[in-house]
């Protein structure tokens, strides 16, 4: 049976990997590295109601972006994040949102019906809301990551107050939300309708990630002044990235 130890030991591979590679499709992978650490402590620490069920959720959303990246035909939705990493004129908070919107948009949903199929939905709820409470707290760690990746990100830090930890908070905020209405249709479903609606949720996430990827002109010539000034070392951003959760093992 794979246990949470096992994904997080996969995921350090990957992330050793595009490493190695300078690949910017790293830096959603160290993220998330460090937001699975987060879960790990909090399963340890007795932080939720239903632990074996939340292990096994995470275990299974996880499982969906492993494959992904191994696959040599992920779902759409994790194409169009993957196929940026060969645009260099994609920003480092482009690349976490490209991420997050696959993996929370479609894959948690998913997750979430497979894990907790019927009635049995409502049960992981609290512990799904209690997630959200982990993420909230990382958001200050990404947001010193970003700064360290880009004088910028600061700058607009200082001067909205909030600055990115609004885009991010959200961005998660609303996606979980989201991904949880899309859990509770997709738990009721029959396999040929529940494949059907995947299908479809995942030419929506498609949709956003071409908003991600390609916005409106004004915020392209603005995101292409933040890409000059972020560093150009690959490895090192993932590095910063890798910082968010708990400590390596």
């Amino acid at each position: 049976m794979v246990e949470i130890d096992d994904v997080i030991t996969a995921m350090e591979d990957l992330v050793a990997r595009h490493r190695e590679a300078g690949d910017p499709s790293g830096y959603f992978a160290a993220m998330y590295l460090g937001v699975t650490r987060e879960v790990e402590r909090g399963l340890a620490e007795g932080r939720f109601a239903r632990p074996a069920e939340l292990e096994q959720l995470t275990v299974v959303f996880a499982s969906r972006y492993l494959d992904a990246s191994s696959s040599a035909a992920p779902t759409e939705s994790w194409a169009a994040s993957f196929d940026a990493a060969s645009d260099r004129g994609v920003t480092a908070v482009q690349h976490l949102l490209l991420g997050m919107n696959a993996h929370i948009n479609l894959d948690l949903g998913i997750a979430c019906a497979e894990v907790a199929p019927g009635d049995a939905i409502d049960s992981i709820r609290v512990d799904f809301d209690e997630i959200n409470e982990v993420l909230a707290s990382l958001v200050g760690r990404v947001q010193d990551a970003l700064s360290e990746i880009s004088w910028l990100y600061r700058f607009v830090d200082d001067i909205a107050v909030t600055g990115d930890d609004a885009v991010i908070n959200f961005s998660i905020s609303r996606a979980r939300s989201e991904a949880w209405d899309l859990a509770l249709a997709l738990a009721h479903m029959d396999p040929v309708t529940f494949g059907s609606a995947i299908e479809r949720q995942d030419r929506a996430v498609v949709v956003l990630a071409e908003v991600i990827r390609t916005p409106p002109w004004w915020t392209r010539s603005a995101l292409r002044v933040l890409r000059f000034t972020e560093r150009t070392s690959v490895p090192d951003v993932i590095d910063l990235f890798a910082r968010v959760g708990v400590p390596a093992r």
